[in-house]
């Protein structure tokens, strides 16, 4: 049976760690067969706005973008999407970000000659979905209530953890 640390939470008063939840629930008669961080996907991914976006001199389908994720500087971002446009929030892998839906780690690169300080992501490469057309656009009403630099978790509900119990 899959328990939702989140419907716990609603039940009763958890001041603990996963890990050790696990734990005191097996000890107390329910094995925890296995604990699964809903979030594991989009560790690291963060709100962001597309500032402004210019053609690439050096490619017909890419596009510089300027993107704001909250910190001191802008970001540069080399993006291939068709749907990138200015003035819409996404959501941004900066340097050092591990995908693991595609097994790729965000590392400061040049494409075409173009410095390129992160990622804008579909939703198939946070592996929320099998097949994407295009980069996230997030919802302006639920981009308006978040800050930029928001983790993706909480943009997308997966700040949860689940129990799988042997029952």
């Amino acid at each position: 049976m899959k328990v939702s640390q989140n419907w716990l939470k609603s039940l009763v008063e958890i001041n603990t760690t996963p890990e050790d939840l696990s734990e005191k629930l097996s000890i107390g008669g329910f094995e925890v067969e296995s604990l699964i961080d809903c979030s594991s996907n989009v560790k690291g991914i963060v709100l962001g706005k597309v500032l402004s976006l210019v053609k690439h001199d050096n490619s017909d389908k890419l596009s510089i973008c300027r993107v704001d994720i909250g910190k001191s500087n802008i970001l540069q971002i080399v993006c291939g999407a068709k749907n990138v446009k200015p003035n819409i929030h996404v959501y941004v892998a900066p340097v050092g970000t591990y995908l693991s839906a595609i097994n790729l780690t965000i590392k400061r690169s040049e494409i075409r000659g173009v410095v390129s300080e992160g990622m804008i992501c579909s939703l198939e490469e946070l592996g929320i979905e099998e097949d994407s057309e295009g980069i996230a656009i997030i919802n302006n009403e639920i981009a308006s209530t978040h800050k930029l630099g928001t983790p993706a978790a909480h943009l997308l509900g997966l700040n949860d953890y689940v129990y799988d119990l042997a029952i």
